[in-house]
């Protein structure tokens, strides 16, 4: 007797464990990912993503994602029968074998198969409500999911021409101030919007950081880190009273660092809340050391004025004001880096982080490691 209670308790607390995970995956995400989905998404990172002798970049990554949440329906759909088998089995609704498939007739609402006790059949119609509710969950979820990534993936397309085939933020700048566009809100505008969308889509969806770019040599976080290292050196170098100052670029930076460091927190990264861009802006001593050294700042601030951007006189305080907007997403860009195998590009992939593999339980942050760079502040 004592058998079959804690067969139905385990069994009942299984399926609300299957039920809550899905209804924070899909209906009411608020970041992260539910044990469940945790455990698929690394069983399907030692799959697709780390695989033996061959370096992460070589591995099938581009499956990783969407795999990853194909299998998921899967696993609640297994979960879902194996807590109702032990439920049945508790009920004295025959051997387990017979219970398995009582449970796994009545999911799948195939019907073959009735439990032995009458009154059991209410328990059949409810685990196949609960089967077809979680169908219909899947239904809904994808178009969802698919939208939030094409979003993401225009936003990348409104900023690629500008980028060059090496990206970086002095390509940027030297082909927006080419075509007199340096301070006009038809583009900071729309990326000050790209950022908010994205940090609300990859936040309350975190299996979207991972999902991989439509063009491959486009990536978003690579187009995230170009931006905001651009508009890092604009604000600190250039004259307030310049033509070319928009009064846009620290809302871009507002909204970049901000969506940047909550996307890398929902993934795992061991990233802190980005400290406010008007507190960093306002700060007159503070100091902070980066991974951009003054060699390759110094030589940004020569580009610029080859180009004739106006630069300020006050080269030191310029560096200054830069390493601290930096140190407002670098870590959260750099793990994002790692995290997404995003291709080489100047001032963010090059010197990605790397991301351990995703736990199989546990909350506890991903594993980083932070490659040397000699000279950096």
């Amino acid at each position: 007797m004592l058998l079959h209670i804690l067969s139905v308790v385990f069994g009942s607390a299984l399926v609300a464990t299957v039920l809550l995970s899905a209804l924070q995956t899909v209906v009411l995400p608020k970041g992260g990912l539910t044990g469940i989905t945790r455990f698929v998404f690394a069983s399907a990172d030692r799959m697709f993503i780390r695989r033996r002798g061959l370096p992460a970049r070589f591995g099938w990554s581009g499956l990783y994602a969407p795999v990853s949440l194909v299998m998921l329906p899967l696993a609640w759909a297994t979960l879902v029968t194996i807590g109702f088998g032990f439920i049945f089995w508790g009920f004295d609704a025959g051997t387990v074998s017979d219970s398995v498939a009582v449970s796994g007739s009545s999911l799948f609402t195939l019907g073959f198969v009735k439990p032995g006790p009458d009154g059991l059949v209410v328990l059949t119609f409810l685990e196949a409500l609960i089967g077809l509710g979680l169908v219909a969950l899947l239904i809904s979820f994808l178009p969802t999911l698919y939208s939030a990534y094409s979003d993401r993936e225009k936003g990348v397309g409104l900023m690629g021409p500008l980028f060059g085939v090496d990206p970086s933020a002095i390509e940027l700048l030297r082909r927006t101030n080419t075509g007199r566009a340096m301070a006009s809100p038809t583009i900071w505008g729309p990326v000050s919007s790209w950022f908010a969308s994205l940090e609300q889509s990859h936040t309350a969806f975190p299996s979207l950081s991972s999902f991989p770019p439509q063009i491959p040599d486009r990536s978003w976080v690579v187009a995230a880190g170009t931006i905001l290292d651009a508009t890092s050196l604009l604000v600190a170098v250039l004259p307030v009273d310049d033509d070319s100052r928009s009064p846009e670029f620290p809302l871009v930076l507002a909204h970049g660092s901000s969506a940047l460091t909550r996307v890398a927190m929902a993934a795992g990264l061991p990233v802190e809340p980005a400290r406010p861009v008007t507190d960093v802006l306002a700060d007159t001593t503070s100091s902070a050391t980066v991974r951009v050294t003054r060699r390759e700042f110094d030589a940004a601030i020569e580009t610029m004025r080859a180009v004739d951007l106006g630069v300020r006189t006050d080269v030191d305080e310029g560096w200054r004001t830069f390493t601290l907007l930096r140190t407002t997403y670098e870590d959260a860009l750099l793990g994002l880096a790692g995290l997404t195998h995003a291709p080489p590009a100047t001032w963010t992939s090059d010197r990605a982080y790397a991301v351990g593999r995703p736990r199989f339980f546990g909350h506890r942050p991903l594993t980083v490691v932070k490659p040397f760079v000699p000279d950096a502040g």
